[in-house]
């Protein structure tokens, strides 16, 4: 039965379906709907013959002298109910004497209850009773006066359901075939509407497959789209817009990486052989080891980044949340790049106070990142501050340093992975081989899972003020 009802794989296919559904019910309810109101509205129109047959009849029986008399007179009756298919005529005196009698078919009609002489009778008068074909048929009774006398006859009417019936199994098969041909009608006019609508569809699939990574500027076109598609357009055009920047970045990324992985590389290999050409003392070769050891331990520093920020994404950097008293922890930080500092004339100053709750290491890699980066970019002979605020969102360190400006639309890229502010490269070559274009992406990852955010703002480019990158921890 389930594959039976499955639901169609095309989308043409769902919404023809769709259409089928819906109007089935719709014209099933309809033709129900007339189906029962005809009946209703005639057995209405029977019951009001059948009253207005009695009130004829009770007339007719006024004017006759005597029950004998009625009798001899029986075409008067009969003529009331001639013309009338299924129509039954017995008028009877209390006794049950038969006076006259029209029952072709011979039914055996259920005598409902009899309206008095004096009451006229109501739609309340008239009764069901069944034929012998089992069709629900309508029957009234009632007394009528003879002639001036206080003789009374029974004047009983009815109308065989069978007429009724066949009418309404007419009118019923017609229904079933309006139902049906409808139906059809939709289906098939559901399909050539729907096939025309879909066109757009499939040139918006054709456009789509010709996107290929070396053709990201492609677009899909909106002329002539509807409103609902042209709104999906305008976000697969955004996303492509998006794939097409990502994509760039990655590709920069990859030369610069390439890059950087080289140069120690180079070193390396440098080195080493320029060490084995020649017989070496014990000192040279280990002055060649040292050598070689912070070219590994660059390499290793840029392979352990790439890792944090592949394991962030997977959700597999497990949290140690504890209490920290932010100037300690930014303290050691300071005292750790202090040397630096001073090798170029820069100062350091800690501003301010407070307790939060986070993660140590990873607190201490997001300044570290940002110290570095402030070092990297702060002129000789200026000051950093590093200054802890107590905000009404949190707890905020902002790291401040003077310099260049950076340009406006640089800055909301900044914390964005592989990104890097000078893609000219046109750093000095210490620098550069220091920057990944990862350090700010781990700052803004690590903000992330502790539920936080970071910031940056700088003056703009060409101008000379204060860069600053504030990290807010939640209360």
């Amino acid at each position: 039965m389930g594959t039976l009802m499955r639901w169609p794989v095309s989308l043409a296919g769902r919404l023809v379906l769709a259409f089928v559904v819906v109007a089935s019910v719709t014209l099933t309810a309809a033709g129900t709907y007339l189906y029962y109101a005809l009946n209703a509205q005639l057995r209405a129109n029977d019951d009001a013959m059948l009253l207005g047959k009695i009130a004829q009849l009770r007339h007719l029986a006024s004017e006759a002298l005597s029950a004998d008399d009625l009798a001899r007179t029986a075409h008067r009756y009969t003529d009331v109910v001639s013309g009338h298919d299924g129509l039954i005529l017995r008028i009877a005196t209390p006794e049950g004497r038969t006076l006259v009698e029209v029952n072709p078919e011979g039914e055996q009609v259920t005598m409902p209850p009899v309206v008095p002489a004096e009451t006229p009778p109501s739609e309340a008068s008239v009764h069901t009773w069944m034929s012998m074909t089992g069709m629900a048929s309508r029957a009234v009774a009632a007394q009528a006066w003879l002639g001036q006398n206080s003789a009374k006859v029974i004047v009983l009417v009815a109308q065989d359901g069978d007429s009724r019936a066949a009418l309404l199994a007419n009118y019923q098969r017609h229904i079933v075939f309006a139902v049906i041909g409808g139906v059809a009608a939709v289906a098939l006019l559901s399909l050539l509407l729907v096939r025309s609508t879909l066109r757009g569809l499939e040139r918006i699939g054709k456009q789509a497959a010709a996107v290929v990574p070396s053709q990201l500027d492609t677009r899909l076109t909106l002329q002539g789209a509807p409103r609902e598609l042209a709104d999906l357009l305008a976000s697969l055009n955004a996303m492509l817009t998006r794939l097409q920047d990502g994509f760039a970045r990655l590709s920069q990324f990859s030369a610069d990486l390439a890059h950087d992985f080289r140069t120690p590389l180079a070193n390396l290999v440098g080195q080493t052989e320029v060490t084995l050409a020649h017989p070496r003392t014990v000192e040279e070769y280990r002055s060649v080891l040292e050598s070689n050891l912070e070219e590994y331990a660059r390499l290793s520093h840029m392979i352990e980044d790439m890792l944090f920020l592949a394991r962030a994404d997977h959700a597999r950097v497990a949290l140690s949340v504890a209490p920290l008293d932010a100037r300690h922890e930014v303290q050691v930080l300071v005292d750790y790049f202090e040397a630096v500092a001073a090798d170029r004339d820069i100062t350091i100053d800690v501003h301010g106070d407070a307790q939060l709750h986070a993660d140590a290491t990873l607190l201490r890699r997001a300044i570290n990142n940002l110290l570095d980066n402030a070092l990297r970019h702060t002129p000789t002979g200026e000051r950093i501050d590093v200054v802890i605020e107590r905000l009404p969102q949190g707890i905020a360190i902002a790291v401040r340093n003077p310099g260049p400006g950076i340009p406006a639309g640089s800055v909301p890229l900044l914390f964005e992975r592989f990104y890097r502010g000078d893609p000219s490269r046109a750093q000095s070559g210490a620098q550069s081989s220091q920057s990944t274009g990862l350090g700010l992406a781990i700052v803004k990852t690590i903000m992330d899972l502790h539920g936080g955010w970071v910031q940056a703002s700088s003056p703009p480019e060409g101008n000379t003020g204060r860069t600053e990158f504030r990290l807010v921890f939640p209360a």
